[in-house]
């Protein structure tokens, strides 16, 4: 696949916008097809058509990558969609991650931006006959109604503009351009082994309402921005935060002119879009085209329009451009897309608040999740490495996301630079590397390869990574300060209530910790290759990060840890710091600082992971549930209170506004199903069929079920209260087996179906 064809070397840089290509091309079969192959390689988006049938794998299709590194292309097999005869293939090409025109993140700067190209190879087999299209000059291009594309903002569309049959055989393309020859992008072209992007469900509006004297984006200080006000138009709320497009059905004149604006919360009652873009004092050009669809009507017959090569994150939709008549409950459908994973575990219980908050979690996970873990699925889209190390547990338990997660550590080994620095959001252009990094964000290369195989046993990801972790291990080593101490990144970020993100945990301590975790994980990775020399490597360094936090930064008189607070004394704990004879003195202290902390949260993503689960093996969930639960801000309750029906990206009561739909404080789905409920899949990293079911109940729940499953293996578990006993209900099958702990009592698990009462 090396004939990349393209319709012209201009790209959209807006406002010098350029439409969407469609590259088409008839043939011939003279035999009847059994046996036909097509292959489709694109450096952004595509849209695949045969014989006048769509038949492309989902939104967002093939993957999203820098095609400096590596491009990827779908299989389709077409043989039940050929004839004998003639044929016909149709393109529609986008923009994708290969040319975008914002500035955020460089990518307007990218060395790579270009016209969108492809190479595609169609082979077919029949009648002891054989036939082979290749990409080439024959190939014939027009412009698609798509006007403008860019998935980071939104599209253009003009129905004037759409042409009839396009992708049909006996389509007469002969006053269309032949395409032209483009130079191979330079990386390297594998098969996408991704799931595909499809659409879960649909949402219709919950309320629409007329508004007016709009405006739409506000600065820090409560000022509008003047070129974002709109006269009129009609918001309308589809009662949840998810991700994905609206389809608009409408009746019009031709020529009208429709925007949909997508948002995800109010401003006193009006459509406001501050929540999902960090606003600066300086408007940025692209505030028109930010979350936003535009439908030029062609007139006459109903219209049906679905965005593509786009998503948005949204609850809101402000309809501009629409007669009162046109607006409708049916006007618009929210399609809730993402990548189509199976889910692999559940939890319920009988506290509505925990079944409410466990539910927002998964929504944000799914809402984030298009090819692999994004940090918002409105403002950037962007892989930040952070998020996705924080989030790879329970992104691993909750879904089976591999092949992705597997796919996007190849893009995360292409961004390494060769003396192993990584950056902060992956994929990149050449951003990340000098902010938005450090050893939290970077231990995403090891804790997704790490959870991976406790879940699955993937020994082929530890072994294709294996390289990369080591050269991140000797390039973070040489960050050591004459202390043997590193502070060169983020840490704990988003702690309410801290301006410019100076948490309590100073960076000195996270960074430290983390590369020490990191390292303790890298040689358990190693050793499941046998790579000797690396875990002795690992383990050395792991064992000078212990004894240089222990000497210089946590006082043993009173056993308190740098920061004195709720992070730095959870991740000591946690990670092993201290040692056996100290660690109740130190868990000591750690409830001294949440009830100095009156039981409110006071930590950022970081200690989000870390306190709960402390709390828990501690024989203080309740204290982990009262913090959670807690009506005042910051908690994850007061998310609820201020109408979130996803997670936030911050927990700062009445602050900066940001996203409401985030993943990264979504490890309290991994808290409830291996805590509450009590699922714990190889909790010996040996085996992972092994399972320990050992619940925490807290005094305020009567009954908690979760349940497990991949392939034929199943795990139901189940607990409820009856006075002052307990009954335990589960029910193994395929290959699980292990053991029930309940107090100080543990006993075999048999399969089938069991109960148990303490």
């Amino acid at each position: 696949m090396t004939n990349f064809i393209c319709a012209g070397n201009k790209y959209s840089d807006y406002p010098d916008t350029v439409a969407a290509p469609i590259l088409r091309k008839s043939f011939t079969l003279d035999f009847v097809p059994e046996k036909c192959i097509m292959r489709v390689c694109v450096t952004g988006f595509c849209e695949v058509y045969i014989n006048g049938k769509n038949i492309t794998k989902g939104f967002l299709a093939p993957f999203i990558n820098n095609p400096d590194h590596i491009l990827y292309y779908d299989e389709y097999d077409v043989s039940k969609y050929l004839i004998k005869g003639k044929n016909a293939v149709a393109v529609i090409l986008g923009n994708g991650f290969a040319n975008q025109d914002i500035p955020e993140k460089s990518f307007d700067k990218a060395s790579f931006r270009a016209a969108p190209k492809m190479s595609l190879c169609l082979t077919a087999e029949g009648e002891g006959q054989s036939f082979c299209l290749n990409s080439d000059e024959s190939f014939k291009v027009n412009a698609s109604p798509i006007l403008y594309d860019m998935y980071r903002l939104g599209v253009i569309y003009d129905a004037r503009e759409e042409i009839k049959g396009f992708s049909e055989p006996d389509y007469d393309d002969s006053m269309w351009q032949n395409a032209a020859f483009s130079a191979p992008p330079k990386g390297v072209i594998k098969k996408s082994e991704a799931l595909p992007v499809t659409v879960q469900y649909e949402l219709k509006p919950v309320s629409y309402e007329k508004q007016e004297d709009i405006y739409y984006f506000y600065d820090r200080n409560g000022k509008p921005f003047e070129s974002t006000y709109v006269k009129e138009g009609w918001c309308y709320d589809f009662g949840f935060s998810r991700s994905g497009v609206c389809r608009l059905k409408i009746k019009g004149e031709k020529g009208q002119k429709i925007t949909l604006r997508h948002a995800e919360a109010l401003r006193n009652g009006k459509f406001n879009m501050n929540s999902i873009h960090t606003v600066t004092d300086k408007s940025p050009s692209y505030f028109e085209r930010f979350q936003a669809d535009t439908y030029i009507l062609k007139g006459g017959e109903e219209e049906i329009f679905v965005p593509t090569f786009t998503y948005h994150g949204f609850r809101y939709v402000l309809v501009e451009g629409i007669t009162i008549e046109q607006a409708t409950e049916d006007l618009l459908t929210f399609l809730v897309f993402n990548t189509n994973m199976e889910k692999t575990s559940d939890f319920e219980c009988s506290d509505d608040t925990l079944n409410t908050l466990y539910n927002m979690a998964i929504h944000s996970d799914l809402s984030n999740f298009h090819h692999f873990p994004t940090d918002c699925p409105h403002r950037e889209k962007c892989g930040w490495t952070g998020d996705t190390s924080v989030s790879a547990h329970q992104f691993v338990l909750s879904f089976n996301c591999v092949e992705n997660l597997k796919m996007w550590l190849e893009a995360a080994r292409y961004a390494q630079t060769p003396h192993g620095e990584l950056p902060g959001v992956v994929p990149t252009t050449t951003w990340g590397y000098e902010w938005g990094n450090g050893p939290v964000w970077d231990s995403a290369i090891v804790n997704v390869p790490y959870y991976i195989y406790k879940y699955y046993g993937r020994k082929d990801i530890i072994e294709e990574n294996a390289d990369m972790i080591l050269k991140y291990l000797k390039y973070i080593a040489s960050k050591r300060d004459e202390k043997g101490l590193i502070a060169i990144g983020l840490g704990d970020w988003c702690q309410p209530g801290k301006k410019d993100n100076l948490p309590d945990s100073p960076l000195v301590f996270t960074d430290s910790s983390q590369v020490y975790q990191t390292a303790v994980r890298s040689a358990f990775l190693f050793d499941i290759l046998d790579k000797k020399e690396e875990v002795k490597y690992a383990l050395k360094l792991a064992l000078e990060m212990k004894e240089a936090i222990r000497n210089n930064l946590i006082d043993f008189d009173t056993m308190t840890v740098v920061g004195n607070c709720q992070t730095s004394q959870a991740v000591a704990i946690r990670m092993g710091l201290f040692e056996n004879d100290e660690k109740e003195r130190a868990y000591k202290k750690f409830i001294e600082i949440i009830e100095k902390d009156n039981y409110t949260i006071n930590c950022g993503m970081i200690g989000l992971r870390n306190i709960f689960h402390l709390l828990s093996e501690n024989g203080d969930m309740d204290i982990a549930l009262k913090m959670i639960t807690k009506k005042d801000a910051p908690s994850y309750r007061d998310m609820i209170d201020r109408g979130g029906t996803a997670l936030f990206e911050s927990m700062a009561p009445n602050g900066i506004q940001e996203s409401q739909n985030h993943h990264f404080y979504g490890d309290i789905i991994n808290l409830f199903i291996t805590k509450i409920v009590g699922i714990n899949i190889n909790p010996d990293m040996k085996d992972i069929h092994k399972i320990k079911i050992q619940p925490h109940i807290p005094a305020d729940v009567d009954f908690a079920k979760g349940s497990y499953r991949v392939g034929e293996n199943q795990l139901d578990m189940e607990w409820k209260k009856y006075g002052d006993k307990v009954r335990i209900l589960v029910n193994v099958a395929g290959d699980f087996y292990g053991t029930i702990v309940f107090g100080d009592t543990e006993c075999n698990l048999q399969k089938g179906l069991n109960s148990y009462e303490y």
